[in-house]
């Protein structure tokens, strides 16, 4: 008998065009490199979709009425400057060491399926974020070790890893520095109400207040158990908006269902719809409803839950107004001399507003807990007429309150929800704030499971 012949191994033939050979690469395949007189066009037509593909998802999350944006579109060179980079580490950790333009494109392939990933993840739950993260991560490593494999002939498992810790670090980066090129943004439409109807005297109007403030007490009851009882006052700023006087009206049916409230609370509400349905909402009157609410209370004792709704401004600054009536705003030490001149030593105090942080210093003590919808330095979002509750309004009190066991774990959960609608949106993070006072924590605690635990 002759010998067996060996059969030449047959060497993986070129694919006809960069899209096959990236379809391979995204389903983890062999491919042969692109030949060297193709790469220059190629390295272009790939960077192009790429760029597309941004432009595309992020007017796809700008909808309805997407509003181009010029100015961040110079963000995409640190998006180009990092792909540069991941190739040129690519190369210098491989042996043998590839041609540049091979590795480039092969860091420019996994770019779309990052972007996917990107965009997919603003919509998943958060236990479902580790999970994909993970899963990118493989990915990643099998992405670049076989297409560093097929570019070289050799296993390269070191520059594999090196490239998924680079990306890795990239993303941490970037969202810390929040350098995301925004080329689209929602328009939130702002409609001022039309207030022609709703003009006042306003002499007579301000006169009354101290009336209905105390037909509100007069309606409170009182209950001589031995237990510590929760209070509510809310309080919404802007009449012309109408989101803040259904986010207070909001604010009060979920804590006075969670901390047993009902018959022990109501509202100073600013609202151009209807200025004859609750006390307005006015320094002087929020100081007049903290003392006669405190003279119903065991202030030693009992806990007061403060709501507070409006628009805010730098500089702890709460805007107070209602039609043409002269009102001031309510700054930080306003507050705080409200409180402390009302002698409530136990206090929730909820102040959903654009730079609300900036409250956290001037109130903040071990018998208070304090949760703002912004850092003292940032906006919030949703305060428009044509919405039924702010961001920070849906994602806390609507969402997560009813359900967590305990303030902090509702805060933590809106925060969460609201930093990945902002991701989705592409507007400056909000970034809500919290100061827990270790005994009124430990109060409410205490209270039992009709305060701080689920039923």
């Amino acid at each position: 008998m002759n010998p067996p012949i060996d059969t030449p191994r047959v060497p993986l033939k070129p694919a006809q065009s960069y899209l096959a050979i990236l379809l391979r690469m995204w389903l983890l395949k062999a491919a042969a490199p692109v030949q060297s007189r193709h790469s220059a066009p190629i390295l272009i037509g790939s960077s192009l979709m790429c760029l597309l593909l941004w432009i595309a998802i992020d007017w796809w999350d700008a909808l309805p009425d997407p509003q181009f944006l010029i100015a961040g579109a110079p963000l995409f060179a640190w998006y180009a400057l990092a792909t540069l980079a991941l190739a040129a580490l690519l190369r210098w950790r491989s042996k043998p060491m590839p041609t540049f333009k091979s590795t480039l494109l092969l860091s420019i392939g996994l770019v779309p399926i990052l972007l996917c990933l990107a965009a997919i993840s603003a919509y998943l739950p958060a236990m479902w974020l580790m999970v994909m993260a993970v899963a990118a991560a493989i990915y990643a490593l099998l992405y670049f070790s076989r297409g560093l494999s097929a570019l070289t002939g050799k296993p390269q498992r070191v520059a594999a890893i090196a490239g998924v810790a680079f990306v890795a670090g990239f993303i941490w980066l970037t969202d810390a520095l929040e350098v995301i090129p925004d080329v689209w943004a929602p328009s939130e439409v702002e409609a001022a109400a039309d207030n022609d109807e709703n003009q006042a005297d306003a002499e007579n109007l301000l006169f009354e207040q101290s009336a209905r403030i105390d037909r509100a007490l007069a309606a409170i009851r009182s209950d001589q158990s031995a237990s510590p009882n929760a209070f509510f006052i809310g309080f919404a700023g802007v009449g012309d908006q109408k989101v803040f006087a259904q986010e207070i009206g909001l604010a009060s049916r979920v804590l006075s269902e969670r901390y047993d409230m009902h018959g022990r609370g109501f509202s100073l509400i600013n609202d151009e719809r209807d200025l004859d349905r609750a006390p307005l909402a006015s320094v002087s009157g929020l100081k007049y409803a903290l003392r006669g609410l405190a003279a119903r209370m065991n202030i030693d004792r009992d806990v007061l839950f403060l709501s507070i709704s409006s628009l805010g401004a730098q500089g702890a600054v709460i805007a107070v107004s209602n039609s043409q009536l002269p009102l001031n705003d309510l700054t930080d030490e306003d507050l705080a001399e409200a409180l402390n001149d009302s002698g409530i030593k136990w206090r929730v105090i909820i102040v959903s507003a654009c730079y609300a942080g900036a409250f956290i210093d001037s109130l903040k003590d071990p018998r208070t807990i304090i949760i703002t919808a912004a850092a003292a330095d940032r906006t919030s979002f949703g305060c428009s007429n044509d919405r039924d509750l702010t961001y920070f309004g849906e994602a806390f009190y609507r969402d997560a309150l009813p359900e967590a066991r305990s303030l902090r774990e509702a805060f933590e959960k809106a925060k969460y929800a609201i930093a990945a609608r902002e991701r989705r949106e592409h507007v400056d993070p909000s970034k809500p704030q919290a100061y827990f006072g270790t005994e009124m924590e430990a109060k409410l605690a205490s209270m039992g499971a009709r305060t701080d635990t689920l039923p």
